[in-house]
């Protein structure tokens, strides 16, 4: 590695003016290029590597739009003021198979995103209150409520879009009053 970055370094030493410039701009572009292409190797690595390990409850483990809707049918039960301000979208998920389901990949090119009024995309929080930021667990065979949270305003809210597809928020609880704590 240390022959690597000390083979550039001479080359520089050696050059002059516009060709010290090019050489400089050769190899901290390639630089660039290789640590970028590192990182993108990891974040697929972790990804791979979450699906293909067993996990401890047995959980299959899905993360596109394709195994998501396949083996788990979601709708949008209502869109209500969080407890930490933005905005606290429950969801229903029916597992439609015989084992348990994890859903990753909310925050991932836009995994989840809420849609106002106006067409504006409104991230997912980066914290949220009881819940993983980046998946859904559903036992075998069952529908469940899941919360996940976003930045924004609930009386704006219009839809949500998950894994590729949208959904619309009903129209009463996107207006609902925040619950009393």
């Amino acid at each position: 590695m240390r022959r690597l970055l000390l083979a550039p370094l001479l080359l520089l030493l050696a050059c002059k003016g516009e060709t010290a410039k090019d050489v400089t701009a050769t190899v901290v572009g390639k630089t660039v290029e290789v640590a970028k292409g590192a990182g993108n190797g990891v974040m697929e690595g972790l990804k791979e590597g979450r699906k293909g390990a067993a996990s401890s409850d047995g959980s299959r483990t899905l993360s596109t739009s394709e195994e998501v809707f396949a083996q788990s049918d979601v709708a949008v039960l209502e869109a209500k003021p969080g407890e930490g301000g933005g905005v606290e979208v429950v969801l229903a998920v029916t597992n439609k198979t015989a084992e348990p389901l994890h859903l990753l990949g909310l925050h991932e090119g836009g995994g989840a995103q809420l849609i106002d009024r106006e067409g504006f995309a409104t991230p997912l929080k980066s914290h949220s209150p009881g819940q993983s930021t980046d998946s859904i667990k559903v036992p075998p065979s069952v529908k469940v409520k899941a919360s996940i949270f976003f930045e924004g305003e609930a009386a704006k809210a219009a839809k949500v879009r998950l894994w590729g597809r949208e959904f619309t928020v009903p129209a009463s609880t996107a207006t609902a009053a925040p619950a009393p704590h």
